[in-house]
């Protein structure tokens, strides 16, 4: 691949941001809502389900998302909350705590998109403009993300970077799952020993979140990332 062909472009000229806003005009019986820090990295721990005839919906449950829509929270970005919609309940809301990023398919592949985002350079240079904001807490604007600059390759060179990316997600995954597994097993193992009154190890019981990926941290991903773009 040759990077030299690759188009510079600024993330607004392929994107929409916070296009689609929930009115309570429309007076939904109920909303499945997602709060910033119910997701981290693609990884969802609750949606919460709210019966608007007998609860307050909240006053951030305002932003419509659509398939491929890319979300991304504006609090903190070293936090990691952010995802893409594969798909979603009825009535879903997420928080205007996010940033909600719509592609547009004839110029650029969302998940190419939401894998370039995930970067972790690009996480620690919008976390730099955060804690340089006037607000209580480090936050960035829709627009610090709109204005980032990105090399944007054919459609082709697009899909098979995301190809690569979404396999070691799922491989990433799978071994997730194991790992929890075998947490559980541990972790009985633990409680038959305390039950026993013997003295366990405190190390001997751990957990690891099958709900968040590790991709954002696995330098194999991120090198084998950084040669597609340099190859």
């Amino acid at each position: 691949m040759d990077v030299a062909v690759w188009q510079k472009i600024r993330l607004w000229e392929i994107v929409s941001t916070n296009q689609s806003t929930y009115s309570p005009k429309e007076d939904w019986k109920f909303v499945n809502y997602l709060d910033t820090g119910n997701i981290t990295m693609n990884r969802v721990d609750e949606i919460q389900y709210i019966n608007n005839l007998t609860d307050k919906l909240p006053s951030r449950a305002r932003r419509k998302v659509k398939l491929n829509s890319i979300i991304y929270s504006t609090v903190r970005p070293n936090q990691l909350h952010y995802g893409i919609i594969k798909e979603q309940p009825d009535n879903f809301l997420v928080s205007t705590g996010f940033a909600v990023i719509d592609v547009d398919f004839e110029k650029a592949v969302p998940y190419y998109i939401y894998y370039v985002l995930t970067q972790q350079a690009i996480t620690e240079h919008l976390q730099a403009i955060a804690e340089q904001s006037v607000s209580a807490y480090p936050a960035i604007k829709p627009s610090d993300v709109e204005n980032l600059e990105l090399l944007l390759p054919d459609r082709k060179t697009q899909e098979k970077i995301v190809d690569i990316l979404s396999s070691i997600d799922k491989k990433i995954e799978q071994n997730n799952d194991i790992n929890n597994n075998l947490s559980t097993y541990q972790c009985n193992a633990w409680t038959n020993v305390k039950q026993s009154r013997q003295t366990p190890k405190t190390d001997e019981c751990l957990h690891t979140d099958s709900k968040v990926s590790d991709r954002g941290d696995n330098a194999e991903t991120a090198e084998q990332f950084s040669s597609l773009l340099a190859a």
